[in-house]
């Protein structure tokens, strides 16, 4: 718990400053899984090991869900067909705070996430287009449609527009035709509505930029 002010001024640094007037956790056995509500983070004392490498693991979990207070708890989406608009920033901001630290390389992870995920469309959906509700294809797949955003537009106009995205909507609903015509606007350029449309609704992966070699497994 006393990492939690880090991990509050890690995701302030991104995204702007918290939407909420209180932030806690709530840690407790019996418990297995982690899920963020509006201001509070449920976690069970099972999370609390170290990965093999003895990295403090837990803490990209916790970054997850605090990503969740202004991606879904702040900027919620209209329905649930829109969930990767949730669950894509907080996977990919907690694959990047790993990544930071250290315990783990973003690339690595979206490369895999990659070669597995033509099949996860297939069976389930693409990530802006579920057949079901908690399924890789809106977590994984979502934050793959963010780190191929990322290379499209570079560094910096990719954190920009993320950080405007929640202040732009804070305490309103949203769709994935928000977030398009969000990008295009922050980036000036048209291209990137077909770009989006083929990553998020596509029976296939697009090409990854900058990574020809990648292929679907």
């Amino acid at each position: 718990m006393a990492r939690t002010a880090d991990h509050l001024a890690w995701t302030e640094a991104r995204f702007g400053r918290y939407p909420f007037s209180v932030y806690g956790l709530h840690l407790y056995d019996g418990y297995g899984d982690a899920l963020e509500n509006q201001t509070l983070t449920l976690m069970g004392t099972n999370w609390f090991e170290p990965d093999p490498n003895g990295n403090p693991s837990w803490e990209s979990t916790m970054v997850h869900e605090l990503t969740h207070q202004w991606f879904g708890d702040s900027v919620t989406p209209l329905d649930w067909q829109q969930a990767w608009l949730n669950e894509g920033p907080a996977v990919y901001y907690a694959g990047l705070y790993s990544e930071e630290r250290g315990w783990s390389v973003l690339a690595e992870k979206m490369r895999e996430v990659y070669g597995e995920l033509d099949a996860v469309r297939a069976k389930d959906g693409p990530p802006g287009l579920p057949k079901a509700l908690g399924g890789t294809n809106i977590y994984d797949g979502g934050a793959l449609v963010l780190y191929a955003l990322r290379r499209r537009v570079g560094t910096a106009r990719f954190d920009r527009l993320m950080g405007e995205w929640p202040r732009r909507h804070k305490d309103s609903n949203v769709t994935s035709e928000d977030f398009i015509r969000h990008t295009v606007r922050a980036t000036g350029d048209t291209s990137i509505d077909r770009f989006l449309r083929d990553w998020l609704f596509g029976p296939v992966n697009p090409p990854m930029p900058g990574h020809p070699d990648w292929i679907a497994r």
